[in-house]
């Protein structure tokens, strides 16, 4: 499957050597594709990695994800072309941090209420029949290829409003390494999934760790 990715930072690249190493191909969408460090990443990479603009991403990409600050969301989006998101599948791995940062406490704030949600607002701001998908946004970029913990595999929750969508999602996420994938249900539960990720982090800030995830037990 050809993949673009929005955004160069870690969780972006992270998720395309990942993409990549299934047998994707994968173009990384930034504002500054010729930056010596995404070339060196280029490299590592191989053939199937390539690096565009936002709008080159979005063009090549059968199946996009978003992998933005969220504060530099939007523009991303624009910058993108809103058709060029027409009838594909669109993971959002997205946080609606205000990025600041965390507080004393270690405890993130975000910019939308209790009555929105990353998840809604990206879904707002596409065409009707571009299909969001969350996902990967409870978990830090260092774990979210093939996660290994001893008490078990860890969970990845997903929500979107088309199902085939999320089946197509749920296969990408097993590619790399996620062998529990929980459907949520509808895009509104994005302001459930959300707040798990200051959860995360507050735990991560607390006990300085970045090794740690969620678990949904069943009986």
């Amino acid at each position: 499957m050809k993949i673009g990715i929005l955004g160069s930072g870690p969780v972006g690249l992270t998720l395309g050597k990942g993409l990549i190493q299934a047998g994707h191909h994968v173009t990384i969408g930034t504002r500054n594709p010729a930056k010596e460090s995404l070339q060196q990443w280029l490299r590592k990479q191989g053939a199937l990695a390539l690096a565009g603009t936002f709008r080159q991403a979005a063009e090549f990409g059968e199946l996009i994800l978003i992998c933005t600050s969220w504060m530099g969301t939007k523009k991303a989006i624009e910058a993108a072309g809103i058709w060029n998101f027409k009838r594909k599948t669109v993971v959002d791995v997205t946080n609606p941090l205000d990025g600041k940062g965390p507080d004393d406490s270690g405890r993130l704030n975000f910019v939308v209420g209790h009555n929105n949600s990353a998840g809604e607002q990206i879904q707002a701001w596409l065409p009707p029949d571009a299909n969001v998908v969350k996902a990967l946004s409870c978990i830090g970029h260092e774990r979210m290829l093939h996660p290994v913990f001893e008490e078990g595999a860890p969970t990845m929750f997903i929500a979107g409003n088309n199902n085939p969508a999320k089946d197509t999602v749920r296969e990408l996420l097993h590619q790399i390494g996620w062998d529990d994938v929980v459907d949520m249900g509808s895009i509104e539960i994005c302001r459930s999934i959300e707040p798990l990720s200051i959860l995360w982090a507050a735990y991560g800030f607390l006990n300085d760790s970045s090794g740690h995830a969620f678990k949904l037990l069943k009986r």
